[in-house]
C-alpha cells in the first residue's frame, strides 16, 4: 500500500510539473494568438479577459464589475484534462503501472482547480487568510505583470517553465 501511494504522489508531482509546462505552451500559443482558425482562446483570454482586466487598478473586480470573464468556460476542465491524459496513458504504459495514470489525472484536476482559484482571487480579491501570505503576494505579482506585459509570466501556478523559458519577469519595468 505504501508502494502504491508513492507512486501515486511522484506521479502526481511529475503531473505538477508538467501541467505548467502545459500551462505556458496554452498560454503562450493558444491564448495570446489564434492558432490554425482556432480563435476561441485567443478571443477570450487576450481580447476579452485582457482588456477587461489590465495592471493597473482595473487589475480587480470593480464595484460595479462583472466576474464573467475571470473564469474559464465550465467545459474547459474536461477538455483540458483529457487533452493531457495520454500523457498519463503513455507514462503508465511505458513505466507498467497504472497508478501512474491515477496521480497523473489527478494532478492534471488538482492544477485546473488552482489554476482557476487563484486566479479568481487574483482578480477578485476577498479576506481570504491565504491572500495574506507571501507566498500568494508573490504569484499574485508574478500574474500582474503578465497583464502588463503579455508575452512574459505566462504560469499563473507554478512559474516553473517560466523560469526554464526564460519568459519570468520579477518586477515590472519601472516606465509601466
Amino acid at each position: 500500500m505504501l508502494m502504491i501511494m508513492l507512486i501515486i504522489l511522484a506521479a502526481f508531482i511529475a503531473g505538477s510539473v508538467w501541467g505548467s509546462f502545459f500551462e505556458w505552451t496554452l498560454h503562450r500559443f493558444l491564448m495570446h494568438r489564434p492558432l490554425l482558425g482556432f480563435t476561441y482562446p485567443f478571443r477570450t483570454h487576450a481580447q476579452i479577459h485582457h482588456k477587461e482586466f489590465g495592471s493597473g487598478p482595473d487589475y480587480h473586480v470593480g464595484p460595479e464589475g462583472s466576474t464573467v470573464n475571470v473564469t474559464m468556460a465550465w467545459w474547459n476542465s474536461p477538455v483540458l484534462v483529457a487533452v493531457n491524459a495520454p500523457v498519463g496513458i503513455l507514462a503508465s504504459w511505458a513505466f507498467g503501472n497504472w497508478w501512474i495514470l491515477a496521480g497523473f489525472l489527478a494532478s492534471m484536476l488538482a492544477y485546473y482547480a488552482a489554476y482557476e482559484y487563484l486566479h479568481w482571487c487574483m482578480h477578485v480579491p476577498g479576506p481570504r487568510w491565504f491572500q495574506r501570505t507571501r507566498l500568494f503576494k508573490w504569484i499574485d505579482r508574478h500574474h500582474r505583470v503578465h497583464h502588463l506585459m503579455p508575452d512574459r509570466n505566462l504560469n499563473v501556478v507554478l512559474p516553473i517553465a517560466d523560469v526554464i523559458f526564460r519568459t519570468r519577469v520579477a518586477r515590472a519595468p519601472m516606465s509601466a
